[in-house]
């Protein structure tokens, strides 16, 4: 079986757009790891009502992940520590280093972090331009193909040109059978989604706003088109 590395900036950026895909390969028996670089301290959301405050968020974020992980079956959760909202002024070398340790350690078949400017958040794009650079030192002479993706979403994946992207990137998994699994993580992060009341219905009901699919970008040409998984 396959492992493959997922490397983010906050907690639930790992349920929220990818979380249906990382249920799916860790439910067929491949190994998914988790590298979180921050512990989501300096998010505005403490919950509905509170249950969280500054002093106690990154703690109380800390086990929503571990909580989201579970549901997932993600068997491996790894943080960085570097604090929130400041990824984007790491020294980049620093942190493109501390990355291939994680890939030296875990020996992925694959990689999944945010692209460099399409990550939108700047801790997001941070930590993707540190973990492409990362990828490719770290697989320049591994002796085996290893692939890496950035994440992607609906509206990039359906006009990729406008985005300077050709439609052969693009990578479409379907993750239907795996939304129970994503709807539970989403619920683990509490401080995050109690706002949304559609999350707190019936499951039947929470389910139908899940997309059936979610969306990549292949980092490595030639591109394969109408790739529809990651491995």
């Amino acid at each position: 079986m396959a492992t493959i590395l997922a490397v983010f900036a906050h907690p639930d950026d790992e349920t929220f757009i990818c979380g249906g895909t990382l249920a799916k390969y860790a439910h067929l028996g491949h190994q998914v790891k988790l590298v979180c670089a921050t512990k989501g301290e300096m998010g505005r959301r403490m919950g509905v009502p509170p249950i969280a405050t500054r002093e106690t968020i990154a703690s109380i974020r800390e086990k929503e992940l571990e909580e989201a992980c579970k549901a997932l079956n993600i068997d491996d959760l790894r943080f960085l520590g570097i604090r929130d909202k400041l990824v984007e002024i790491q020294d980049l070398e620093t942190l493109i280093k501390r990355v291939i340790e994680q890939m030296k350690d875990v020996k992925p078949d694959a990689v999944i972090t945010f692209h460099e400017t399409l990550g939108g958040h700047p801790d997001h794009c941070s930590i993707g331009l540190a973990t492409k650079k990362a990828f490719y030192r770290y697989s320049k002479n591994l002796g085996k193909p290893i692939k890496l993706f950035y994440l992607s979403s609906g509206m990039v994946a359906n006009k990729p040109k406008e985005f300077g992207l050709s439609a052969e990137q693009m990578v479409q998994v379907n993750v239907n059978n795996y939304l129970p699994h994503k709807l539970k993580a989403f619920r683990a992060h509490r401080t995050q989604t109690e706002m949304n009341d559609w999350l707190w219905k019936r499951d039947e009901i929470s389910l139908r706003k899940f997309a059936k699919f979610e969306y990549f970008i292949q980092a490595q040409s030639p591109y394969q088109e109408g790739l529809d998984t990651l491995l």
